[in-house]
């Protein structure tokens, strides 16, 4: 695992971007392209969203060196995990230090302001968000069990249903990762070049 500090022509030192993905095979491409040029960019690869915030390498060090006034982007909450009660910790200490923490996806702001009704607001925003951050990866495990385990209680008919058709698991697997990312079915289509039917149908298929 390593740090990747980028565009360190322009960095702002109260500037910070951070990047993960699960496996070491996945791109950060998709992320990086869309953070700030200015940011100091933190990037972990192959690291599960279940592992706690601080127990990833690059991930502790940057909450470290997080300070008020600093502004942490991600590409969405799940970036930062999947256990929503380990995100909602996080990102409440940060916004109680004084860092405003954004999101890419969606073009989120979280930040306290010191009026209560609006960090009340803002609280409740963090604990819809992560929550389902977390449902989503449970769904997506519950349809990954279910599939397999109608391939095993009826090897034979998944056979013959899908017999003289040779999946292009390379496609596949690049739709899984840009969808896990956080990319629409449209931007996923465009990248890899491919329908975005096709995109659907893996879409449905793997994550339900």
């Amino acid at each position: 695992m390593n740090t990747d500090t980028l565009h360190t022509d322009t960095i702002k030192d109260n500037v910070f971007a951070y990047i993960r993905v699960s496996t070491s095979s996945q791109c950060t491409d998709s992320q990086l392209v869309e953070m700030p040029k200015e940011a100091q960019v933190t990037v972990e690869h192959g690291v599960s969203g279940t592992v706690p915030a601080k127990e990833r390498p690059e991930l502790s060090r940057l909450l470290d060196k997080l300070r008020r006034n600093d502004t942490l982007y991600v590409w969405w909450v799940d970036r930062l995990g999947r256990d929503y009660n380990d995100v909602e910790t996080i990102m409440r200490e940060l916004l109680h230090r004084g860092v405003c923490i954004k999101t890419i996806n969606q073009c989120l702001t979280f930040a306290y302001t010191g009026n209560d009704m609006q960090d009340m607001t803002t609280n409740i925003q963090i604990t819809m968000l992560t929550a389902m951050a977390s449902a989503e990866r449970q769904n997506r495990l519950a349809s990954a069990e279910a599939g397999r385990q109608a391939i095993k209680a009826n090897p034979e008919l998944w056979s013959e249903k899908f017999k003289g058709r040779k999946a292009d698991t390379k496609l596949h697997d690049a739709i899984i990762s840009k969808l896990s990312e956080g990319l629409s079915i449209r931007k996923t289509a465009e990248q890899l070049g491919c329908n975005p039917s096709t995109v659907q149908r893996v879409k449905k298929q793997t994550l339900g």
